[in-house]
C-alpha cells in the first residue's frame, strides 16, 4: 500500500495544498513526505469497493508517521440540503477517512485532515 516517498512526483490541487506543501518543505520537524503515495480501499454507502489516495504522507523527526487529507471546510461536514451533490461527496469523505482511520489504527500511523481553518496547527 505504500509507495516509495519521492518528490519526483508532487501533486497538489488548491492553494490549501500548496500552503502545505511550502509548510513541510519549510518544517524542521519532518523527515520526508510525500503525495498522493498511499492508496486505501474503501467501500461505498452501496456496497462498491473503491481506491482512495489521501493528500499526503509525513514522517516527522520524531518518529511519527501521519496521513493528512486536506480540504476545506465546508466538505467536512454534513450538509444541510441531503439530495445534493454535496450530500455525496460528504458521504464519500465519510468512507474514505473511515477506511484510513482503520488502516492507520493498524500501522501506528495518525490521521489528520486539515482546513483552511487547522492547516496552521501541526
Amino acid at each position: 500500500l505504500f509507495e516509495q516517498i519521492s518528490h519526483d512526483r508532487i501533486i497538489y490541487r488548491s492553494s490549501y495544498e500548496l500552503k502545505f506543501i511550502m509548510w513541510l518543505e519549510n518544517s524542521p520537524k519532518v523527515k520526508r513526505w510525500g503525495s498522493e503515495c498511499i492508496c486505501i480501499p474503501y467501500l461505498f454507502v452501496d456496497g462498491t469497493t473503491h481506491k482512495y489516495y489521501p493528500d499526503y504522507f509525513v514522517e516527522f523527526e520524531d518518529g511519527t508517521k501521519m496521513v493528512v487529507e486536506i480540504k476545506p471546510s465546508n466538505q467536512t461536514k454534513r450538509p444541510v440540503n441531503e439530495n445534493c451533490w454535496a450530500m455525496k461527496e460528504y458521504t464519500k469523505n465519510v468512507c474514505k477517512w473511515k477506511a484510513t482511520m482503520e488502516f492507520c489504527e493498524k500501522k501506528g500511523y495518525q490521521f489528520k485532515v486539515l482546513t483552511e481553518k487547522t492547516i496552521n496547527q501541526l
